[in-house]
């Protein structure tokens, strides 16, 4: 499965950029590229990003068995940032969660697709039935973003989501079967300037 790995995209904007999983060394141009996103695009995310440690920890605790990370390169720096988080508590174990982060000046030209898209591939791949969103009600663009790769509203749990400076918020539980995922996003592909194969 990571073996196919790394991989070269091309985005609607011509950009190539190289997918692939994130390993120890890029402790440094991880931290660089969380901490250049707008504090509204840290505001709700689960870790403080901009903290070293948090990011040293991520390197340090690799485990490819509970969470693959795949990074997007051009050059020498990442500008996005995807997750895929095996819910090995759930039973049965068949249920992933995926986390997309992207550079604000790579936005619009399908990385965002192209990095959802390595996400339900290796959630294919490892057999998951069942893919994840967790959003902030308050997260309207993220929300729309989530819908059309194929997610679907689930529930709302009310002030189970906490920002950057503690105020509590709506969380949002978005989800859909990982098949139905694939043929979303193949779709939108496919109508993209963006090309991929799936090998």
């Amino acid at each position: 499965m990571l073996r196919d790995y790394p991989k070269e995209v091309t985005l609607r904007s011509g950009d190539k950029v190289i997918l692939r999983p994130m390993v120890k060394e890029d402790e440094q141009k991880l931290l660089e590229f969380f901490s250049n996103l707008p504090e509204k695009d840290r505001l709700f995310l689960k870790d403080d990003v901009t903290d070293p440690k948090v990011i040293e920890s991520w390197a340090r605790s690799l485990n490819y068995e509970h969470v693959i990370p795949i990074v997007a390169e051009i050059g020498d720096r990442i500008i996005g940032d995807a997750t895929l988080h095996r819910r090995t508590t759930d039973q049965p174990p068949d249920i992933g969660e995926i986390r997309i982060v992207t550079d604000r000046h790579f936005r619009r030209r399908g990385l965002g697709t192209m990095l959802a898209k390595e996400i339900y591939y290796l959630a294919l791949s490892l057999k998951l039935n069942r893919l994840v969103a967790e959003v902030v009600e308050d997260q309207h663009t993220v929300i729309k973003t989530f819908e059309s790769l194929g997610f679907r509203h689930k529930t709302i749990l009310k002030n189970q989501a906490i920002d950057l400076h503690g105020m509590k918020h709506n969380l949002v539980i978005m989800t859909e079967d990982v098949d139905a995922l694939w043929k979303t996003i193949e779709d939108l592909i496919d109508k993209d300037t963006a090309h991929y194969s799936r090998e």
